[in-house]
């Protein structure tokens, strides 16, 4: 053998080490970029637990719908009309207690003064629930012949949109520990959008 040969394949053998050591670290920095993708993933997918909100049932109706709501009504003219902390003494229901009186709970009556019997009236109500009234406040809405959904955040909804002539709209959201309903007359479209806005202002006013 002679030096030229020899030393042509020493010069192979370096050129063939070389590029097993590139191979190499091109194999272990894909494997890091790999490595690095799935982290990122599991990071995006990750969500905050939901807050657990805590039902304190208003002891009168001036604490029911706070600012957000009564931002609702005031352009209308409409103010508090009967129900506890209003000006007047009668019942929301001349017959009776209201079914969320009927539970423990307060019902509200709003509308434009000197309107009650021919303007818009809005009866908004809420009570406290537990799992031994909650089948039977269930089984009431259902007997209404009412259409059933459920939110967002988790409670089963109770409504209908009504008619502008004589079916009320009528919206009911019910928690695990609360129950929150608004009827509006006369009906329809705008009317039931209304009491869903309003119900979830006593929802907010009414938790922490």
């Amino acid at each position: 053998m002679t030096v030229a040969t020899s030393t042509r394949m020493q010069q192979s053998s370096l050129a063939l080490v070389a590029l097993v050591f590139l191979l190499s670290a091109c194999g272990t920095a894909s494997d890091t970029i790999v490595t690095e993708a799935v982290d990122a993933a599991d990071e995006v997918v990750e969500e905050e637990a939901p807050v657990e909100l805590s039902y304190s049932r208003p002891t009168d109706c001036s604490a029911l719908i706070g600012e957000a709501g009564l931002s609702l009504l005031t352009p209308g003219g409409i103010e508090l009309i009967a129900g506890p902390g209003s000006p007047s003494n009668d019942p929301i229901y001349v017959e009776g207690q209201t079914p969320e009186e009927l539970v423990g709970g307060l019902s509200c009556l709003y509308a434009v003064p000197g309107e009650v019997d021919t303007g818009i009236n809005i009866i908004l109500g809420t009570a406290s629930i537990d799992a031994a009234i909650r089948p039977t406040v269930i089984d009431d809405l259902l007997s209404q012949q009412l259409n059933v959904g459920q939110t967002a955040d988790g409670a089963l909804t109770y409504w209908k949109w009504g008619d502008e002539v004589i079916v009320p709209a009528i919206h009911n959201s019910l928690y695990t520990d609360s129950w929150y309903s608004a009827l509006i007359q006369p009906g329809g479209r705008e009317s039931y959008d209304l009491g869903v806005a309003l119900v979830q202002a006593m929802r907010t006013q009414t938790t922490q």
